[in-house]
């Protein structure tokens, strides 16, 4: 198949040539789609990934672009794509190019272009555009016939070139979906996207969030934040989800959406490029949507410390909504030694009156103070964290929370330059096979956190070694019990 670079020169062509060139590639999807063809065959691989839902909200456009393996006969047939814009400006002319890329030698490799351009209506709002039907054998006849396609992951990227009437020409915005083979959605429809759907898309959830990862100055080229989720249930928590280890470069951030509600509690793990554990935080979510930032340290190995600041972000504009509460709060891993992370334990400050707080003051956040603010159950009932020490990794956790980034799973990629967006649901979906089945935690089963642990840091009580806490009662153990394994 001979891929060819497309014209975006349109502007001139008549509404009989666009009507024409619509018929035109309408007949290649539907042709595409008739065929019935046999793909390599199917390989599990040790590592698996998903996909986000990305959604530019950028120059006025927000849309999803969706992607998935269409089923014919009991095979794969063909790749479907499919565009839903969610919102757009007026625009005098706008048109969408579709590519595919896949790996090869750790390297994208174009393997197809669209030829010629989809047309965009010039209304605004919303709108969606018809499907992109591409021929798996085609795909396998660029990359070679020898090559597996179960094996390789593939990058599927649509880009919009627009021009607004009387002012702004030759504008674009770029749409991206990474994903391996294995883990991309099967459909029996080429129509992904319905008007519902993207609705429900765009809507403000009850417990979304964003998730940035900052230092003041950047001494990491990224940071892998390992995700998970414990959803608030009548008498406590369900057991901990995996969401996903995603890449980030330092002070970008990714939304995640769907699938949560207000009290979840979502738990962060962190990890430095060499697979370093450096660092934890925990933190519960809104009524509204917020915005989240984890503030690390210029030595981020050396010490441990995050900050964790977050607050209301109802008009999703990337900041904290003025005259709203603000959580601010410092955490420290201890007991990570060179050869493993497994027993480390972290602590939750009251205050931080001996840190040098400057290294963690970013523009655009509040001031850090060494009195820390928390969510009221942060600080009391059965599940409070301040001047406690617990486990970061449970015996009773999968193997996947404790593996090395990139060892069980693949790690996503947080794009550097349009917001990536995440359904939580669908990625619990995706990991429910390395997820964990455990009871809830209720409120009767509270055993086995360490109170009143500063480490030296605070002005606690006692200033102590994580693990080595006494409680005013005189117990190694705040209930009495023998010292073990604390249970989260």
């Amino acid at each position: 198949m001979k891929n060819s670079v497309p014209s975006f020169d349109s502007h001139n062509e008549t509404l009989k040539d666009r009507e024409t060139r619509r018929s035109i590639w309408r007949k290649a999807a539907i042709a595409l789609m008739a065929s019935t063809l046999l793909l390599g065959s199917y390989s599990t691989q040790k590592a698996v990934t998903a996909a986000p839902l990305q959604v530019s909200q950028q120059q006025s456009w927000n849309a999803v672009l969706k992607v998935a393996r269409l089923v014919q006969t009991r095979q794969d047939s063909a790749l479907v794509v499919q565009l839903g814009i969610l919102n757009k400006p007026q625009t005098s002319y706008a048109n969408a190019v579709y590519q595919v890329f896949a790996r090869r030698n750790d390297r994208w490799v174009q393997i197809f272009t669209s030829t010629g351009a989809r047309l965009i209506t010039n209304a605004s709002g919303q709108t969606t555009l018809l499907p992109e039907v591409i021929s798996f054998n085609d795909l396998r006849q660029q990359l070679g016939n020898d090559v597996d396609l179960s094996k390789v992951d593939l990058r599927v990227t649509a880009q919009l070139r627009y021009d607004i009437r009387g002012s702004v020409r030759d504008r674009s915005v770029f749409f991206e979906q990474t994903q391996s083979y294995q883990t991309i959605a099967q459909t029996t429809s080429t129509q992904l996207i319905s008007s519902s759907s993207t609705q429900s898309a765009i809507a403000v959830n009850q417990g979304s969030f964003s998730l940035a990862i900052s230092q003041k100055k950047a001494t990491l080229s990224k940071v892998i934040a390992r995700v998970s989720v414990r959803s608030r249930a009548s008498q406590g928590f369900s057991a901990e989800q995996f969401v996903g280890d995603f890449s980030y470069k330092i002070n970008k951030k990714a939304k995640f959406m769907k699938g949560l509600k207000a009290g979840d509690r979502v738990i962060v793990r962190l990890f430095d490029p060499a697979n370093q554990f450096i660092g934890y935080s925990e933190f519960e979510l809104l009524s509204e949507n917020a915005t989240v930032t984890l503030v690390l340290p210029d030595r981020p190995s050396a010490t441990r410390i995050v900050r964790t600041v977050y607050g209301m972000d109802v008009n999703q504009d990337g900041s904290i909504d003025s005259n709203t509460q603000v959580y601010d709060y410092f955490t420290q891993v201890s007991q990570v030694t060179s050869q493993t992370y497994r027993n480390a334990r972290v602590t939750f400050f009251n205050s931080v009156q001996n840190l040098n707080l400057n290294g963690f003051t970013l523009a655009g956040l509040p001031t850090p103070r060494s009195n820390c603010s928390y969510p009221t159950s942060f600080e009391s009932g059965a599940f409070l964290l301040v001047n406690r020490s617990i486990d970061v990794f449970q015996s009773s956790l999968n193997s996947v929370f404790v593996a090395a980034p990139g060892q069980v799973v693949q790690t996503i990629n947080i794009s550097s330059t349009n917001l990536s967006v995440y359904e939580v649901s669908q990625l619990l979906t995706t990991y429910q096979t390395v997820n964990t089945t455990q009871t809830i935690d209720s409120d009767d089963d509270k055993k086995g956190r360490k109170r009143h642990c500063n480490q030296g840091i605070g002005n606690g009580s006692e200033g102590c070694d994580p693990g080595n806490s006494r409680p005013h009662g005189g117990s190694n153990d705040e209930d009495g019990r023998k010292p073990g394994k604390n249970k989260r």
